[in-house]
């Protein structure tokens, strides 16, 4: 795995020896962000990278001009492979690792973010409720985008009152790519914080 693009490219990214850990491949991530580069501008974003894994997501958007990223990933092996790539790339002072729980996580931060990446196991219990969870729990801006994997076999619930919609196939992987067309606001968190 590398990075495709940006101040880090072609630099080689360690991977989980994990069955349970799924890392997006690099024809998935090269699609992703080509389609992201047409709609987001990279310098100076900040970033959640939910599920984790390695980081290569929230990585590479690091290397692309994002100011910041927040990991989110609840193996401690994990994390120590994440943790590893930071350190390769010496970008530390631009990240956050939290080891948690992702729907707690999503439950307690008071952060908000102009992108979020969701690559969750294919048989994580919930996994049709992450666009739901994701959206009330305050964390976008109207216009975050929200870049979620799942099986194709996977239901997942999509409101087109909250999100625009465009999905790619990728073999058994279908990928989601979520513009906010709102944005859900509590009294800890407010949506112009994140505003450019």
């Amino acid at each position: 795995m590398r990075i495709i693009s940006g101040k880090f490219r072609g630099r080689r990214l360690k991977t989980v020896r994990d069955r349970s850990v799924r890392p997006t491949t690099d024809r998935a991530k090269q699609s992703i962000f080509d389609i992201l580069s047409n709609r987001i501008y990279f310098e100076g974003i900040c970033v959640l990278d939910l599920f984790a894994g390695s980081g290569s997501l929230g990585l590479e958007a690091l290397s692309r001009g994002a100011s910041s990223v927040v990991f989110v990933e609840h193996s401690s092996t994990a994390r120590n492979v994440l943790e590893e790539n930071v350190r390769s790339l010496g970008c530390s002072q631009q990240v956050t690792i939290v080891q948690d729980d992702v729907f707690w996580y999503l439950q307690h931060t008071t952060d908000v973010f102009d992108l979020v990446f969701a690559d969750p196991p294919y048989k994580l219990e919930g996994i049709a409720t992450i666009p739901n969870a994701i959206f009330y729990a305050g964390v976008l801006h109207e216009n975050s985008y929200v870049v979620m994997e799942h099986s194709k076999e996977s239901m997942v619930d999509l409101d087109e009152s909250k999100y625009d919609v465009l999905m790619k196939p990728f073999g058994q992987t279908t990928v989601l790519i979520l513009r906010a067309r709102s944005c859900f606001c509590n009294r800890l968190k407010s949506c112009t914080s994140a505003d450019k």
